[in-house]
């Protein structure tokens, strides 16, 4: 009898958590759970003589920005951008966007940006190249202006001004030489294959209701790591995690179905009709994310995540959910959630033109590269 009152006693209490939740209730549970992410990077290009140069992107014609061969300068230079994540396990472990924890680049557009850029200076260093041979032979010139002869047809040289010019062909002719070495390994950097572009991030977070000031509350006071991407292409995640390993005791955990019941010791009482945790056309979805980033998140009281609601729109496939769930800039990586509170996607693009037409990485994809 004891026995059968503690199973019953489980079955309520189990049920009881798989129930349909309010909006309010929703938000007020896994808000705390909901990051906003700063990430400031630049890219930095391996040349073949083992130099590094760097810059921050490609303009509308194809340019390499704030190219530069100087580490501070391109520090001092870098691009920001600001993303969600959410928590999903008590180490720190943040999911995210691919997009928001590494920044990519066309890989061939940069190459050919550089190839341009190296093209360009080529050009430059043979402008500076025929200067210096021009400056070069004014100075033969001005050497016979330093012999004059007296009434007499006696000759006389002015050595202090011949030993001048004579010094400042050596200059130039060191110089040349530099530079026509330079140009020439110009040349062995037009190998485009040659070239290994890649990104530099430094990433940290802030928590809903705190308050920022500046870059410093975040990378300073919540540095985190990239601990890694997907490699596939079509699936937009990654795992960051704080330095420190820890996910502050507050912070609501972010979970699946499937995880909801494998954490309990009685899964058939807990799981109920498998047909009813599918996802369903016009089924009721919410996010919690940073629209806009900072721009909406900044308010009197600290910074605010907010939760937006829609209905999913087309069945899903096994690689993407379609909602009607509104975004804007900064909402990638947020967690997408049915009523139940259930993890059902992760928010990573929007149908180009619209802010209404959303779409999410579904759970299949989400456990298979978490493991889970």
């Amino acid at each position: 009898m004891k026995k059968i009152f503690i199973y019953l006693l489980l079955s309520i209490t189990f049920v009881g958590c798989n129930s349909k939740k309010t909006a309010e209730e929703l938000f007020n549970n896994d808000a705390s759970g909901v990051v906003v992410i700063l990430n400031e990077f630049y890219y930095k290009i391996q040349i073949p003589n083992r130099e590094t140069i760097y810059f921050t992107g490609i303009d509308n014609e194809g340019n390499l920005e704030n190219f530069t061969l100087d580490i501070n300068e391109i520090i001092k230079n870098r691009k920001m951008l600001t993303g969600t994540g959410f928590f999903i396990d008590k180490e720190g472990s943040i999911l995210t966007n691919r997009h928001v924890a590494q920044p990519t680049i066309d890989i061939a557009q940069a190459k050919q940006g550089f190839i341009g850029l190296i093209r360009s200076l080529k050009e430059l260093l043979q402008g500076q190249l025929e200067n210096m041979q021009s400056e070069y032979y004014n100075l033969d010139t001005q050497k016979s202006n330093c012999t004059y002869y007296d009434n007499y047809g006696n000759p006389y040289t002015d050595q202090a001004n011949l030993s001048e010019i004579v010094q400042k062909q050596s200059e130039i002719e060191t110089n040349f030489n530099e530079l026509l070495q330079t140009y020439n390994n110009l040349d062995a950097n037009l190998d485009p294959e040659a070239l290994i572009i890649s990104s530099v991030c430094e990433i940290g977070i802030a928590y809903n209701n705190t308050f920022v000031t500046n870059d410093k509350d975040f990378i300073d006071k919540n540095p985190c790591v990239v601990v890694r991407v997907s490699e596939k292409e079509d699936v937009d995640l990654a795992l960051i995690q704080l330095k420190n390993k820890k996910t502050p005791n507050d912070s609501y955990i972010f979970t699946t179905a499937e995880q909801n019941a494998k954490s309990k010791s009685f899964t058939k009482l807990f799981s109920g009709n498998k047909d009813e945790e599918k996802l369903k056309i016009n089924q009721q979805l919410y996010m919690i994310g940073y629209n806009a980033g900072l721009t909406l998140a900044n308010t009197q009281k600290g910074i605010n995540v907010q939760m937006t609601s829609g209905k999913l729109t087309q069945l899903p496939d096994g690689q993407r959910l379609l909602y009607s769930i509104p975004t804007l800039q900064g909402s990638s990586g947020s967690p997408v959630i049915d009523e139940y509170g259930n993890l059902v996607a992760v928010n990573f693009a929007k149908l180009s033109g619209t802010d209404n037409f959303n779409f999410g990485i579904p759970v299949e994809k989400i456990k298979d590269f978490m493991k889970w």
